[in-house]
Order: structure tokens, then sequence, then C-alpha cells
């Protein structure tokens, strides 16, 4: 009996000690994702507010946007597709050596963000997008091009993009940083539409499901085509710089087929079960930032209500959702949200709301910029809290990823 007992614990105690980060994809990019967060957010305050005296590579608030699309969300992306990817073509998952290439891509661009020299920042960051997908395109395009080489085409845009906000809209009258910061947005968006209509039903099903209380969601080809459609045009006419009434009534459409589609998912069934609401709250958070960026359009509210609807609101819960979640179903553990979690999601709720109406706030917009940024930092030291030992050490049941 001692020796049986042996031989069946020596194996657990080597794989406690066996550092996992670099096994799959989303384990070092989700935990730098959101260490990200926690460090660019204080940085952005301090420089806003004049007490930090240091200036980064680019315009200060031009920075602002590019790290936190490029630098965070990017990197979320990237974990999710070098997780996704392997389940949707069959092949291996991106590890080791090529992984590793891939976060240095990455982490050399942010590192570049914080130094005086803005060809340099060019060069590393714009490197990180083509690189991922040079990584993952040949396996999407041979394998699963039809549903999903879409995502490739849009890695590159997003790096063309990128390039356009590092060197200022190429040159070209009237493009700018700024216009392609906006293309970046409306890129997400279309990804939020695209990735969250495939995944926030399935979750949605499989996690009410396993709470005991399960329901059926059927997708519906014209309000999903219209929500999908009516996304890629917002895109379409953002790039194109259409006027602002034009692009703004784009949005709103956008913002009612998706509002409808987001309506037949049936959210409020799902409070009960936290891994499922927060999907819900991040693509209800789409339909209000499409819903405040046509206002905005037309004059009505200010501009930056309806980017942070979009930004620290869709894209930024989306990715806490997603994390989250991918880290505890691809670690092999129970798809159930500790205390820690639920409190970030309502975290990062609260901060989303704070910023979204801080411009409407008059004497206290700074107020809530300082509490806005309190509570996304506090969202996302409860992620990398909770989650970094799941993200570094090896799944619990002892298989590979």
């Amino acid at each position: 009996m001692p020796q049986t007992r042996f031989i069946t614990m020596e194996p657990e105690r080597r794989a406690v000690r066996r550092f996992a980060l670099f096994e799959y994809g989303f384990r070092p990019f989700f935990l730098f994702a959101a260490c990200y967060a926690v460090l660019a957010v204080p940085v952005w305050i301090a420089i806003w507010r004049g007490s930090l005296g240091w200036q980064p590579a680019m315009p200060a608030l031009l920075w602002h946007g590019h790290e936190m699309i490029f630098g965070f969300a990017v990197a979320a992306l990237a974990g999710f597709m070098l997780t996704a990817v392997p389940n949707w073509t069959g092949e291996a998952a991106i590890r080791g050596p090529r992984l590793i290439m891939l976060v240095a891509i990455w982490a050399a661009g942010r590192a570049a963000a914080y130094l005086p020299w803005p060809l340099l920042f060019a060069v590393l960051d714009i490197a990180f997008l083509p690189a991922l997908a040079l990584v993952l395109g040949p396996g999407i395009i041979q394998r699963n091009g039809r549903r999903n080489g879409v995502l490739v085409a849009i890695l590159l845009l997003l790096a063309a993009v990128n390039s356009a906000v590092h060197f200022d809209g190429w040159g070209f009258a009237k493009l700018s940083g700024s216009w392609a910061l906006q293309v970046a947005i409306a890129i997400f968006a279309l990804l939020i539409g695209l990735i969250g209509g495939r995944i926030v039903p399935a979750f949605t099903q499989g996690g009410m499901k396993m709470s005991g209380v399960p329901f059926a969601i059927t997708g519906h080809r014209v309000v999903d085509g219209a929500g999908m459609l009516s996304l890629a045009a917002h895109l379409l006419a953002t790039l194109l710089l259409l006027p602002a009434p034009i692009t703004g009534a784009i949005a709103l459409v956008a913002a009612a087929a998706n509002g409808i589609r987001l309506w037949r998912w049936q959210s409020w069934r799902t409070f009960s079960v936290p891994l499922v609401w927060v999907l819900h709250v991040g693509y209800a958070w789409l339909v209000v930032g499409l819903l405040l960026s046509a206002l905005a359009s037309f004059d009505i509210i200010p501009t930056a209500m309806g980017i942070h609807a979009l930004t620290a609101g869709s894209f930024s819960t989306m990715i806490l959702a997603v994390m989250s979640r991918a880290s505890l179903g691809h670690t092999g553990r129970q798809l159930v949200a500790s205390r820690e979690t639920t409190f970030a999601y309502l975290a990062l709720t609260v901060a989303a709301g704070l910023r979204v109406a801080a411009p409407l706030a008059g004497d206290f917009y700074s107020a809530l910029i300082d509490c806005a940024g309190l509570f996304w930092i506090t969202a996302f030291l409860l992620f990398v809290y909770h989650y970094l030992p799941i993200l570094i050490g090896p799944r619990p049941d002892g298989r590979p990823g």
C-alpha cells in the first residue's frame, strides 16, 4: 500500500512544480492582457491629470486609445484565437518556442510604447499582428477557411489600421491616427458581433443547463444576418469617412438589429449564473455603445460616451468574460465563477458605467474618471489574483494544455 501511494502521488508532485504558462496560447496572453490593463489605465490617468512628467512615444490621447486597443484588446484577441483555432482546425496548439516568440513580440511593442522613440515603437508594435496572422493563417485557410477565413483578413486589416495610427493616417488628406482608432473600434465591434454571436448562445445554453435551469436559444437567419451586416456597414462607413449623419444612422440600425439579437438570447433568465450573465452584459454594452455613437453623430451627446460604451463597456466586459471562462474550461476546472471573479465582473460594469457617464457629470467629471479607473484596476487585479496560479500551473487532471 505505501508503494502504491508513492507511485500515484509522485506524478502529481511533479505536475504541481511544472511551469505551464507557455503550454497554450490563452495562458500568457490572458494573463498579460489583464496585467497590462492594470498598468496602462493608471499611467494614462496620471498623464491626463498632469501629475506625470513623462510623455509617451505618440500624442498622449492617441497613445491611450492605441494601448487600450492594440495593447490590451489585441492581446486578449490573440489569446482567444490561439485557443480557438486548434479546435477549429484539429491541429496541435501553438506552444513552446513559437508561443514565446509571439509573446516576446507583443511585449517588445508594449515596452517600446514607454520609450521616447516613435519609430522603434512603430516597428516593434506593428510586427505583432502580421506575426499572429502568419502563425494562425495557414491552418485556418487550409482547414477552416470558408467559416473562419474572415478572421485572418480581420487580423491583417487591424495590422494596417495599427500602422495608420503610428503614421497618422499615412499622410493622406483627411486621414489621421484618430480616424484609424475609430476604424479599429468598429473592427472590434464587428468581432464582438461575429464571435459573440457564436459563443453567447452556445455558452448560455451550456451554462444554464449545468446550473439546472436549461432553456433553448434558436438562431434566426434574418436577425443574425441583420446584426452582422449592420456592423459590417458601420465599419465600412467609418473606414470611408462617410458624413456623420450617415454613419450615425447606420449605427442606429446596428444597435436595433443587435438589440433584437440580444433579446432573443433571453438575458433576463441568466442572472443566477455569473459566467453567463456577464456575456450578456458585454453584448448589451455593444448595443448601448452603438446607440450612443449614433446620438453622438447627431451632436446630441459627447462622442466619448459612445466610444467608452464600446471600449470600456463591451470590449472589456467580453474580454474579461471570455478570459475567465476559457481559463477555467481549458484547464479542466469546473465552470463556476468564484467570488473574486463575480466581484471583478461587477467592478468592471461599474467602471464602464462611470466612464460613460463622466462627460455629463459637470464639476464631478474628474472624480468620476478617477472612480472609473479605480474600479477598472480592481476588476483586473481580481482576475490576476485569482487566475495567476491557474494560468501558470498545470491542469489538475494532468492533461496537456
